[in-house]
Order: C-alpha cells, then structure tokens, then sequence
C-alpha cells in the first residue's frame, strides 16, 4: 500500500483494555500537527472484539478521523502490523493502549522527529502505580518507566515502540515489518529498530514528548518485574546473536556483563530482601535483566502479550 506524504497516522494495537482506550483516545482526540491531516488508527486484537463498543462511542464524538479494524488473531506483530497495512500516512506515532499523552504529544513528536531528520524518534513513558502511597509499588515505579538520561537531541539506540515516531519513506523496511514469531514474548519492535539502524537510520529523543503508561494491579507484581526485566535483558544478547558469525564477540560480552550483573544485583536483593526494604523489588529487576542477558534464546522468552 502507498502512503500520503501529508498525513500523520497515530497507530494504537489494543487488546482487551476498553476502559484503558478510552482515557487514551480522550488523551490524543482532536491532536494536531500544522500542514498536516492525522489520523487514529486503531487495531482491536482481541478476537471477541471487546473493544468495539468503545471505539464506537467515541466516533461519535471523536474531532479526529478515525480507522478501527478488527486484527482478530493475537498477537502484538499481527495487531501492529494490520495497523500499518491499513494507515495512510507516511509518518507513524506508535502508542500502546494502556499509556496516556501529554498535551501536544503528536505535535512535539513529529516536529522533533523532523528537526534532526530521523527516521525513529522517542520520548519519555512516566509510569503511574495504581495506588498512590505504597512503598513498593514507589520502588516498582522506574522499572515501568522508559526513560533516558539523553537531552533531545539524536541517539544511538532504539526504545519502545509505545511512544515512538516512524517515518516509513527513509529505509527499507521489513516484510512483514514487525516479525510474527515474536507475537507474544514481544522484541519485535528492537527487531525493526535493529533493522532500521543497520541501513544507517537516524534515532531521536524527544525529552518533551511525554505520555504515561498506567500499570494496572494485575501488572504490578514481583511476577510480572521478573518477567519483564528478564525480557528486558535479553535483548542486547538476542540482537548481537542475531549478527551471525560477526556478533560472536558482542554476544559474549553481554554474557559477561549479565555475568556480572547478575552476582551484583543478587547480592544487594539478598540483603535488602533480608532487611525487608521494599528497594528490594529494584534490586530483583536489575537481577532479571541480568540473568536475561546470560540466558538470552528465543526459546526462553516469556510471555508478554496478552498479560
């Protein structure tokens, strides 16, 4: 399919999170980016199509057009890309169905994304616990976030594709763009951005273009961190394997840093775990990501999606 030059299409994969969607659409309705018409598209994943009563109220009332289809077999690759395949526009902004934007989020994005001629761009995920005042989930807190230390300006590195900007016209992109084989332990997003930065692609941090992810309660457990993390940390192994015989020497360096990771992360969630500190949970992620590194196959990967 050709896109349009003049359109900007926010694309959001949803799956099972009616309530979530509706404080995103309400969050984004109505954004706007001078010169150029937007667009929401759309991706219900689940195959009772729950989402579909929401969606449909809100058309109602929506400012902004609206493209809803039905992606009905699971998986966040086939949900993502069923919302590419049916986007107009030319420039993507990727945002998950349980985050939040800032005011201006598309605008920000886009313009900045623009100002340094990159093909992906990201900005800042404030994670928000789902009950205030709980120590733990105040420790929980950064392991939610995706955020950097980068001041906006061009990076050497892919994030997340909740809160992201694509221009599809730079680089040659895959087919089909977000791999299905990684439809539930997720990685298919740092698949495309490895992808992409192999053909030479300019990367972005936009510091301004802020969205929240709300972590719902069924999220916010030691389960889940472990999880997580532990997904988390086995991408920089994952990709430099992916290299073939040239990223041999990188796989064993991240081996070695997950090594290392992991006998100093397990030792300080030991201690602070016989303390009872709730800054525990901190220490069990980074342990996560650790172990993940050394323990990097594809056949190890939990499942994400759909929990």
């Amino acid at each position: 399919m050709s896109w349009q030059d003049n359109v900007i299409s926010i694309v959001i994969p949803t799956y099972k999170r009616p309530a979530a969607l509706k404080r995103l659409l309400t969050s984004i309705d109505g954004s706007q980016v001078d010169g150029f018409d937007l667009e929401i598209v759309i991706a219900d994943n689940d195959p009772l199509a729950s989402a579909n009563d929401v969606i449909v109220a809100f058309m109602e009332t929506s400012v902004s057009k609206i493209i809803h289809l039905h992606v009905p077999e699971p998986g966040v690759s086939n949900a993502r890309n069923g919302a590419l395949e049916a986007a107009n526009g030319r420039y993507i902004l990727f945002i998950d169905d349980d985050m939040e934007a800032d005011r201006d989020w598309a605008k920000i994005l886009f313009t900045g994304a623009q100002k340094f001629d990159a093909t992906l761009a990201f900005g800042p995920a404030f994670a928000v616990m789902p009950e205030a005042g709980n120590a733990l989930f105040d420790y929980m807190q950064p392991l939610f976030c995706r955020v950097r230390d980068y001041e906006t300006g061009l990076i050497n590195e892919g994030i997340a594709t909740g809160n992201c900007y694509l221009d599809r016209g730079k680089e040659t992109l895959p087919e089909p763009v977000f791999d299905p084989t990684l439809n539930t332990s997720g990685g298919e997003d740092d698949a495309l951005f490895n992808h992409l930065m192999q053909q030479g692609a300019k990367v972005a941090w936009i510091e301004d273009a802020i969205t929240f992810e709300h972590v719902p309660a069924q999220r916010a457990t030691l389960s889940y961190v472990w999880r997580r993390n532990f997904a988390w940390g086995q991408g920089p192994t994952k990709h430099a394997a992916e290299k073939g015989f040239k990223g041999v020497p990188e796989v064993f360096k991240w081996m070695a840093v997950g090594v290392v990771q992991t006998g100093i992360y397990f030792t300080l969630w030991t201690i602070s775990k016989l303390m009872s500190r709730p800054k525990s949970v901190q220490h069990f992620g980074r342990l996560a990501q650790g172990v993940g590194k050394v323990f990097w196959a594809q056949r190890l990967s939990p499942k994400l999606y759909g929990v």
